[in-house]
């Protein structure tokens, strides 16, 4: 059976305070639940960041987890927005299921949108928020 879960931890432009309609429409199909933090490196692409999560990274990337009332309804859409393509090795980001720690020191599994090109050429985002680095 393939992993599932009804929540998605946002790092980036589909988070609280961003005015795109992706953003707009995952607040209407979704519940904020609060905000988290994974294991990994955040990058700055352009206006827009990536995250890579890394189990034993010492540094973390936050961001906030949203619990998906129609996952069959966003997920194609935010797939879309994502540049989520079939062929995994020529998306820009994978969708996966991965840890998250909230700040109440729970644990929910939550999709996530990892950056799925190269990363050598970006600066890290060393707070691990993007919001500190626009």
């Amino acid at each position: 059976m393939a992993p599932t879960s009804d929540y998605l931890f946002t790092y980036g432009t589909l988070m609280q305070g961003f005015s795109n309609s992706f953003a707009q429409r995952l607040h209407t199909l979704s519940t904020f639940e609060g905000k988290g933090s994974f294991p990994g490196t955040l990058y700055k692409i352009d206006w827009y960041p990536g995250a890579h999560y890394e189990a034993k990274s010492p540094s973390h990337v936050y961001g906030e987890v949203y619990r998906i009332i129609n996952p069959e309804i966003i997920f194609p859409e935010l797939d879309d927005y994502e540049d989520v393509f079939e062929e995994e090795d020529t998306s820009l980001y994978v969708r996966k299921i991965i840890p998250v720690l909230m700040q109440n020191q729970s644990i929910v599994f939550c999709w996530v949108y990892l950056y799925n090109q190269p990363v050598k050429n970006y600066k890290i985002i060393e707070s691990g928020n993007f919001r500190y680095a626009i």
